[in-house]
């Protein structure tokens, strides 16, 4: 097990919201480390889903007068 090295006030937040809880620390840290993996799974999830969509957009230039007169 890493000893992990934080702020006291840090540390304070954890220990309230920990209490708030009615968990351990570790516990706490261990649901946000999880709820961590579960977002950055779910953002490649995206990023795959809309990869295909992607589109080179450089050398696009708007020109709202063409757009108007269509």
């Amino acid at each position: 097990m890493q000893t992990l090295q934080i702020s006291d006030q840090a540390a304070n937040h954890l220990n309230d919201m920990a209490q708030q809880e009615h968990i351990t620390s570790a516990e706490l840290i261990e649901r946000l480390i999880e709820k961590h993996r579960d977002e950055q799974a779910k953002q490649r999830e995206l990023k795959s889903f809309f990869a295909p969509y992607q589109k080179d957009m450089t050398g696009f230039k708007f020109d709202r007068e063409d757009a108007n007169a269509r």
